[in-house]
């Protein structure tokens, strides 16, 4: 790759500016002056209207500088655009929602479409439960079902890499909601990567159902959530998905205070050529300040034979070969403006990948700053 210092320059920028806007407006109470700022995407609010309620721009805005190094792969350095999407939502009738963005390519823009993400159409009961039809996040492994604009980290683990879905978004239909202290969801999706919707069902198909108990007044917190997520997924060797025929995650989210730690324990059953694997992520953080924060993570994923596991975004472009057997140890500090909607993280990581052919594996380490914009 090629750096191009004026990425980053312009995240740099935007960042700025939004911070300086926020400044300038409402005498300095920035808070307000981000609500100001933000509140402007949302370009028609009317709930008295039969049919169009609002209707709002949205989208997002991640750029990376990134430094990974391994003493026998050599280097590799640059500026990135992580993400730019951009689309709509729009509250309709009485509960009905419809939503759609897209992915654009900044990195090489010819053309600048490249897919659809989230493209669905969705109806919430009164009493909260929520149907939806289309392309949608199928939300498996704790950060598989965690937002790209609310992570704490600056990229997904290597466990919600190998053991869920490397793309996010598939057509399907899901129904979901809370009750009490219970969350569940259950969905049908399309094993493709189609940009749209012209490949849905052409392949296999998986099912996902997630439940999720809240055990905080039990246990005294402000979050004690334990949830299981499982995936059963059609034995077809032209999947675009993982070929994996099942698989389960064990996610655990408690906080009290400013101390947080959430885990994850997954495991895979392969078909095909697919072999299992078994992955285990611990990720505590703690709120330094009401807006600065520090997070370590670490991850460990093991196959049960063969040569099975991915390494991460940017280590895949140093070193594109998989292994056996992986560790990685992340320290983190995030700076929130705005909260998710505006925010700095920094974070310094070290990977070890072993393989079981016996060539040389991956020893290295890297370093990420990004910038994450959302609307």
């Amino acid at each position: 790759m090629q750096s191009n210092p004026s990425i980053m320059a312009v995240i740099a920028i935007t960042a700025m500016t939004i911070i300086g806007m926020a400044d300038e407006v409402d005498g300095g109470d920035r808070k307000s002056a981000y609500d100001s700022i933000w509140g402007r995407v949302v370009l028609y609010d009317d709930s008295r209207n039969n049919a169009l309620k609002k209707f709002a721009f949205t989208g997002r805005l991640q750029g990376d500088y990134y430094n990974f190094d391994d003493s026998d792969w050599g280097s590799d350095s640059d500026f990135n655009w992580r993400r730019f999407r951009l689309g709509f939502k729009a509250s309709l009738f009485e509960g009905l929602t419809l939503h759609s963005e897209a992915d654009m390519n900044l990195n090489n823009p010819q053309p600048l479409y490249k897919k659809l993400t989230d493209t669905n159409l969705a109806w919430t009961s009164p009493s909260g439960m929520t149907f939806k039809a289309g392309r949608q996040s199928a939300p498996f492994t704790l950060d598989g079902s965690t937002s790209s604009k609310k992570l704490y980290t600056l990229e997904r683990s290597k466990v919600a890499g190998n053991l869920g879905f490397p793309a996010e978004y598939f057509p399907g239909i899901t129904f979901s909601g809370k009750r009490d202290n219970w969350e569940y969801l259950a969905g049908l999706f399309s094993s493709d990567h189609g940009p749209e919707f012209e490949e849905a069902f052409d392949y296999g198909r998986f099912a996902l159902f997630s439940l999720g108990y809240n055990f905080k007044e039990h246990l005294k917190m402000d979050n004690a959530l334990v949830r299981l997520d499982y995936v059963n997924q059609s034995q077809d060797e032209t999947n675009q998905t993982p070929h994996q025929k099942n698989a389960a995650s064990l996610v655990t989210k408690f906080e009290r205070g400013k101390f947080h730690l959430w885990t994850d324990l997954s495991v895979s059953d392969g078909y095909g050529s697919r072999n299992d694997i078994v992955g285990l992520q611990f990720m505590p953080f703690y709120d330094i300040t009401d807006r600065t924060q520090v997070v370590f993570r670490y991850s460990y994923l093991k196959s049960s034979g063969g040569d099975s596991i991915r390494l991460s975004k940017y280590e895949k472009d140093l070193f594109g070969i998989r292994g056996n057997e992986a560790s990685e140890m992340f320290l983190g500090i995030n700076h929130f403006f705005y909260g998710h909607k505006l925010k700095w993280q920094n974070g310094i990581q070290y990977t070890e990948m072993d393989r079981e052919s016996g060539n040389e594996g991956y020893d290295g380490w890297g370093f990420t700053s990004g910038i994450r914009i959302s609307w």
